[in-house]
């Protein structure tokens, strides 16, 4: 199965930075363009899944490129999020009107980027995640949902499995335990986080991993992170 491709188009070489940075750490392949002359030329020669558009570009607007994308049968189906410095919701439904499926104000939380990129992938049907995952010794098949260490199988439960994936996609960032409810529970964003859930499934997960449940570490006051 192959991986999700997104372009990133934003004019900040630090941002550029950071979304790839994040997105490939997750097991994106990840193209960056610092124009909307070069989105342009990456949307001619390869297939993406998703397009995370800057508004304001040297040579244009994002939107203007959002709303060319629409009008080619062969893109105009790629989901679209915006990440903008403009706050105000006119900007915000102008830019959904273009054809954009998300919006994301700068500066944003790179937790929220992730999810909202999860589930505008989810909520177009696409499937391209990688076959594989791997961090030293733990491998995580994902379309057999069957995870190894020292190729020895451990019995996961659905949630332990997903929560693990979850923490090998991102590994070594601090994950909150809003983020975790969202992602692996479905809760809403915000939710009452006093449900004992999260930490009952860790336990259980540490116990099967044996010495690599150690690399699940508690981040006190912020979450949990995994160290490969």
């Amino acid at each position: 199965m192959a991986r999700f491709r997104i372009l990133v188009v934003d004019d900040d070489p630090v941002v550029i930075e950071l979304v790839t940075e994040t997105l490939t750490g997750a097991g994106y392949d990840v193209q960056a363009a610092s124009s909307a002359s070069a989105a342009r030329s990456f949307l001619g020669r390869g297939k993406f899944d998703l397009a995370v558009l800057d508004r304001k570009l040297p040579d244009g607007d994002g939107m203007s490129l959002c709303v060319e994308m629409r009008d080619k049968p062969a893109l105009r189906d790629i989901p679209v999020l915006f990440l903008t410095a403009r706050s105000a919701v006119e900007d915000r439904v102008t830019g959904l009107r273009s054809g954009g499926d998300d919006y994301l104000v700068k500066p944003f939380d790179l937790e929220e980027l992730f999810a909202r990129v999860e589930a505008l992938l989810r909520r177009s049907g696409r499937t391209g995640q990688p076959e594989n995952l791997q961090a030293g010794a733990l491998k995580l098949e994902m379309d057999a949902r069957r995870v190894c260490v020292k190729e020895k199988p451990l019995d996961l439960s659905a949630k332990e499995f997903d929560l693990l994936t979850l923490f090998v996609r991102l590994k070594e960032r601090v994950l909150s335990r809003d983020f975790l409810l969202q992602q692996v529970w479905g809760y809403p964003a915000g939710a009452a986080t006093d449900t004992k859930i999260i930490d009952v499934t860790i336990h259980h997960l540490r116990e099967k991993l044996g010495a690599y449940g150690e690399r699940i570490v508690t981040v006190r006051s912020h979450g949990y992170r995994f160290d490969p």
